[in-house]
């Protein structure tokens, strides 16, 4: 591999392992010119700063920024340039969400086929070491959100039982703006699945989804109440899980998947709510057990008539409401059985501090002048 040297040192600045396909990742996505100005504006500088530093007059050096902003390899602010300083913030702002999908910045087959190689064989690995790390940091991990469409289908919960910061439908009414972005993961691993594509919510409402709006080769999309509406209906129903911003499936999603897999359902935090089956209603159909990514739903006989019923294990149900939300004969509903203080963040386990502990992922956005 040509000039590896400067590739290995942005893998490393990146946080990344020793990882041979990243390092061809790098290699596809940039040149070694590129990658030296991308090492080089891990802390925010000015076009004239940068060309200070390298090799470069600030008219040779402008074009070539812009470029790169293009790619999504740098966020630009008024007057400062800065990359994306971990690999998380790395595929969602140059591969995933925000980037650039059409044009001449399009993803190649080849990279598509060399990010899902070092997704689906390493770095999804990586990623139940560092859920577990996060966990000893804050306590939990980022809990499953309640779905939209399994509240309204379970009348014993009132609108003013669910909490502002679990309550995604009033965030979607209340926001000023609405920007969708195609699933970052299943745009960059080729779209290994035909569950929906334009689910992402991480440029919703938010100054970094109105930068990215009308930038060349975006596939941001800024929609009405009601089409976000639809869009969370979509998916709901096509069995995605909503996770942060993200709606998860388990055969692409960077979350969801390796825990899937490795079946580490413990470093999913469940939220306040969880599905409770209705015994006389229940048909048997066994669609529930299908929708459940948790091993939640296992079918138990009726002692009475026999039939053979479907039964959630409280321990193991997230509350992600999927099997609610396609349940013909309405035989399943929510039920709240945590009180609205599990929300609050939890101190790390074993740790002496009285307060809770707020730690904020890092994704390795800069707020630049």
């Amino acid at each position: 591999m040509a000039d590896s040297g400067i590739y290995k040192e942005l893998s490393d600045k990146l946080g990344v392992w020793e990882s041979e396909r990243f390092l061809k990742i790098l290699n596809a996505m940039l040149t070694p010119e590129e990658a030296r100005i991308c090492l080089e504006l891990f802390e925010p500088a000015t076009c004239s700063e940068l060309a200070g530093r390298l090799d470069f007059t600030e008219k040779e050096l402008s074009p070539k920024l812009d470029v790169l902003v293009d790619k999504g390899m740098l966020t630009r602010g008024l007057t400062q340039y800065a990359f994306h300083t971990t690999l998380l913030a790395f595929h969602h702002e140059c591969v995933a969400d925000t980037a650039p999908h059409t044009g001449p910045y399009a993803l190649s087959k080849e990279v598509k086929e060399l990010w899902a190689d070092f997704f689906y064989n390493e770095w999804s690995y990586h990623f139940i070491k560092h859920t577990e790390e996060f966990i000893k940091m804050t306590g939990r991990s980022l809990p499953i959100w309640p779905a939209i469409g399994a509240l309204e289908r379970s009348p014993n919960i009132k609108p003013e039982d669910i909490l502002p910061e679990e309550n995604w439908k009033l965030r979607i009414e209340n926001a000023k703006s609405r920007i969708l972005a195609p699933c970052g993961c299943r745009i960059s691993w080729g779209h290994a699945c035909d569950l929906p594509l334009m689910t992402c919510f991480a440029c919703f409402d938010r100054p970094r989804g109105e930068y990215y709006l009308n930038q060349p080769g975006r596939l941001l999309k800024e929609v009405s109440l009601d089409e976000s509406l639809a869009v969370v209906r979509v998916a709901e129903e096509a069995g995605l899980v909503h996770w942060g911003d993200c709606y998860c499936c388990d055969c692409c999603c960077e979350n969801l998947f390796p825990v899937t897999r490795d079946k580490r359902f413990d470093l999913m935090t469940p939220n306040r709510f969880i599905a409770v089956v209705a015994e006389d209603k229940c048909i048997g159909c066994e669609e529930c057990i299908d929708r459940c990514k948790f091993d939640a739903v296992e079918m138990k006989q009726d002692e009475t008539s026999g039939d053979w019923v479907s039964s959630i294990d409280p321990e193991k149900c997230k509350g992600c409401g999927l099997c609610i939300i396609t349940c013909e004969p309405n035989a399943l509903t929510y039920e709240i059985v945590r009180p609205p203080e599990y929300l609050k963040p939890k101190p790390p386990e074993g740790s002496d501090e009285e307060e809770p502990v707020h730690v904020i992922p890092v994704w390795g956005h800069y707020f630049l002048k």
